[in-house]
């Protein structure tokens, strides 16, 4: 193991790569790296299985798999594709939170193939792209998606085999989710595709392939927000060091139960449910899709101790009129990622359930985590940007700020500037895209684009996005800033600002607001709010309320549609 540096914590130390401060900040017991060699999630599972059959592995409402029926499943399905997906091919997962996707995902990397897990709420139109991009030749695909996936196919020109799978068909007799009877999967199976169901029933016979710590894992797309998503190479080993960190930071053990908040179509869901799951040993809940009704009787009644979910997500369960603190005591070691988090709400469901939530932050291209709050610890609020941490890098990983102009690395105390970071957890690149995958890196080090600082003890801050920098009369204005005031007002559930044109300032920040369940406010009143709380060219010049804010799937506010909105 090479040396760490430990600075004295002088703001004028100038950020060298070998600082390594933030180490201190760890709770007893973590390392500086990770392993070597962390245990791949695929290698837990079949350990488990060995080991503890009987245990259960996932919670799909409420019903329960033990890990020997699940790789009863996963083995039936490697038969049945044994001879249509050979290693390297590309397998399409388009699915909600049901055991199917473990179930596909397990049993792809088996054969040694490579999932692609795409968002079930994509439209044919939009599929198009993925299809033209991956070139898969099978998909496991829920019924509520088939049609889409099979227009998509047709306008494609190519062809897969799918297996369709329906979100009732894990279900134990008499568990009958009231979500579900939402659900419309009335479909007329194409011709050529099976029922998964079908395939898992018949015995499994064929062990698979082999596959090696440098292979992919998944091509997992970029959120899009801003422009054609791209495919992140998120290898066996990117993964294995992700879940690696996840078991260690939330102190998991076979104890735990993980609710799976985020959805299995984003790096969080893959890495910190699926991923850290297996290699922890602990049971999985999931739900098909977040409905916070059905989530809070769930986290009850399977006494779920964990979670990893965008701050939406805890938005939506405070706002139950079912929420009972009491019902919740087990549920302890909470995370939030995927989108900036404000003080205020950590304020607020702190003082309904008296649990701390802990910031997370990393990129699909960081494979989950690069920076988490270290359990136990609370976040800071930067003085100079009034920022919540994101918290400190995790183990094995560099970060630095660096000049946005000169690109050098700034102090420790210093500057805001573009956040970069490096470790195991951080992809080669893009699939197919070397143009994309060298602007994404900078003398090896990954540009993630968030601007940011550090502060003496080694505590990370992210402000914004740099391509989200309002500039009102020559001044610069954060939205995060903005929306974090917006957010202290009692009525306001969720907030985001944007920059519209004005021909007076250039530029001028528009606030787009959801108010909380029965709420009113004028805007004038949130104006004045503002004002009392910000600078004025801070001040939103324009407000607009909105039943919901449009969001990818991973909780992240799509600005470009709110741009598009404002034209």
């Amino acid at each position: 193991m090479s040396e760490i540096r430990l600075s004295d914590g002088d703001s004028s130390d100038e950020g060298s790569t070998d600082d390594r401060r933030w180490v201190r900040l760890y709770a007893p017991g973590i390392g500086p790296d990770v392993a070597i060699e962390p245990a791949l999630p695929l290698d837990a599972f079949e350990v488990n299985v060995a080991a503890r059959p009987d245990a259960i592995a996932l919670w799909y409402f409420d019903t329960a798999l033990s890990f020997r029926q699940l790789g009863q499943k996963v083995d039936a399905l490697v038969t049945a594709w044994a001879d249509r997906v050979k290693k390297g091919d590309r397998v399409v997962i388009l699915n909600q939170n049901t055991p199917a996707t473990v179930i596909g995902v397990l049993a792809v990397w088996r054969l040694g193939a490579i999932v692609v897990p795409l968002n079930p709420m994509l439209k044919r139109r939009e599929l198009v792209h993925y299809l033209h991009d991956a070139e898969p030749c099978a998909a496991i695909v829920g019924a509520e998606q088939a049609m889409a996936l099979h227009g998509a196919i047709l306008d494609w020109g190519g062809s897969l085999s799918a297996a369709v799978s329906f979100a009732n068909e894990f279900l134990r007799e008499g568990d009958t989710p009231a979500l579900l009877g939402k659900v419309s999967e009335d479909i007329e199976m194409p011709d050529g595709w099976s029922h998964l169901s079908a395939l898992l029933d018949e015995p499994g016979t064929s062990s698979g392939g082999s596959i090696d710590r440098s292979d992919i894992a998944f091509l997992t797309y970029t959120s899009g927000t801003t422009g054609e998503p791209k495919a992140a190479l998120i290898t066996h080993a990117n993964v294995a060091s992700s879940a690696e960190v996840y078991r260690q930071w939330l102190e998991l053990t076979s104890d735990d139960v993980l609710f799976a908040a985020a959805p299995f179509s984003h790096v969080t869901g893959l890495v910190a449910h699926i991923a850290a799951g297996l290699v922890a040993g602990a049971a999985v809940v999931m739900c098909y899709r977040f409905e916070a009704a059905t989530v809070l009787d769930l986290l009850a009644r399977h006494r779920c101790t964990t979670t990893v979910a965008a701050i939406t997500a805890y938005i939506a369960l405070l706002d139950q009129p079912a929420f009972d603190r009491s019902r919740l005591s087990h549920f302890r070691k909470l995370f939030s990622g995927g989108a900036p988090v404000a003080p205020a709400i950590v304020e607020r469901w702190e003082a309904a359930t008296g649990v701390y939530i802990h910031n997370a932050y990393g990129l699909t291209e960081t494979t989950s985590p690069s920076h988490l709050v270290p359990l136990g610890r609370r976040a800071p609020v930067d003085e100079l940007t009034g920022s919540l941490s994101i918290g400190v890098p995790v183990p094995g990983t560099r970060c630095r700020i660096v000049d946005l102009q000169s690109r050098a690395t700034l102090p420790f105390g210093g500057d805001v500037g573009e956040l970069m970071t490096s470790g195991p957890q951080v992809v080669a690149g893009y699939w197919r895209k070397p143009d994309a995958s060298s602007a994404a890196f900078e003398d090896g080090w990954l540009r993630t684009g968030d601007i940011g600082r550090a502060d003496t003890e080694g505590w990370f801050y992210v402000v914004d996005r740099s391509k989200d920098m309002i500039v009102a009369s020559g001044f610069k204005v954060w939205p995060r800033e903005v929306e974090d005031v917006l957010l202290e007002h009692p009525a306001i559930s969720e907030a985001a600002v944007i920059g519209v044109p004005d021909s007076y300032r250039g530029e001028a920040p528009k606030a787009f607001v959801v108010l909380r369940p029965s709420a009113t406010i004028t805007q004038e009143e949130l104006t004045l709010f503002c004002r009392e709380r910000l600078a004025s060219y801070k001040v939103p010049r324009l407000i607009e309320v909105l039943d919901e804010l449009p969001k990818t799937n991973s909780g992240k506010v799509l600005r470009r549609v709110l741009r598009e909105k404002s034209v």
